[in-house]
């Protein structure tokens, strides 16, 4: 074998083995599943006192942001958008607030907050509000039908099944648990 085949075949062993452990490394997220479809609920306009409700179950531990797309018609919204994470005790355990001048027309928002250790198979609810918007500032939440993560939605004081096409996103316990799955995902394919 000549040195430039010899180079050529460590080059790409390299590039199979190395960089993707590299890569993987860098993850700091894993999401939980693919946000699903629209579907034809339409969506829900978020403003003043109208604020929005979502019941879910965490599929895995370590919950560090939920994902969901917003609406922002025009980009008038430009006042906060709180965000409060309640566990089923309604015991208020993250929030924080997004400004609508950040969020684009259709924008997938990711919200990352402290990872909650054990949050594997436990039901939440977050709250979707901006006070200080009027009903020309408004952003809208599409919905879709319930899913093994997404339960029911509050809205105008009335409970609906579905809700909004959310992603729960997870902390990995390890580099080496990510770089494991990232092997064993590229090899499956072999």
């Amino acid at each position: 074998m000549n040195k430039f085949s010899l180079f050529t075949t460590i080059s790409v062993l390299f590039l199979l083995l190395v960089i993707p452990a590299l890569l993987a490394s860098l993850i700091k997220m894993i999401p939980a599943n693919d946000q699903p479809g629209y579907g034809s609920m339409g969506s829900v306009s978020i403003y003043g006192i109208r604020d929005f409700t979502q019941y879910f179950v965490s599929k895995n531990k370590n919950l560090v942001a939920i994902g969901t797309t917003i609406k922002n018609p025009n980009l008038k919204n430009k006042k906060d958008i709180i965000f409060n994470l309640y566990d089923m005790d309604n015991k208020l355990i993250r929030s924080t607030k997004l400004n609508g001048f950040n969020i684009g027309d259709g924008d997938f928002v990711k919200i990352v907050f402290e990872p909650i250790i054990d949050s594997i198979q436990k039901k939440y609810y977050f709250t979707l509000s901006s006070p200080e918007a009027k009903q020309d500032e408004t952003i809208e939440v599409f919905l879709t039908n319930p899913t093994g993560e997404i339960i029911e939605y509050l809205y105008d004081e009335e409970t609906k099944l579905g809700g909004a096409p959310i992603v729960t996103f997870h902390k990995p316990d390890s580099k080496l648990e990510v770089i494991k799955a990232v092997y064993s995902n590229l090899f499956s394919k072999w």
